[in-house]
């Protein structure tokens, strides 16, 4: 990926719980992804799982609380915890994973589409 981007502009052509890789860093993918309503629980037994809430509040139920993130909030989910996102209409998020990790934890999931 050569040239910039407006994550704006990418976010307004995709749907909810579909993450578009935006851009590269070493062997990681920088996502981001319209999300609104109940993910499925799961977990990443392999890697750690950042979100960065661009705008909306997204709550991630962990197995001991609940943490609501409001716009430029962060939070690592760490990996092997199990946690099932959620999310407020017109909510937006960014996500840093290695590159290939699903969006559900399965091989069968969603790692991304790649935007060239």
């Amino acid at each position: 990926m050569d040239h910039s981007r407006n994550i704006a502009d990418i976010l307004d052509g995709v749907g909810l719980w579909s993450p578009h890789v935006v851009g590269e860093v070493n062997d990681y993918d920088v996502k981001v992804a319209n999300v609104e309503g109940d993910f499925v629980e799961h977990v990443h037994e392999d890697t750690d799982e950042i979100f960065v809430v661009l705008s909306g509040r997204l709550h991630l139920d962990l197995p001991d609380r609940t943490e609501s993130l409001g716009p430029h909030d962060v939070f690592t989910v760490p990996r092997g915890v199990l946690h099932r996102p959620r999310a407020e209409p017109g909510t937006r998020i960014l996500m840093v994973e290695p590159r290939g990790t699903s969006n559900d934890g399965t091989e069968q999931g969603l790692t991304g589409e790649r935007l060239s």
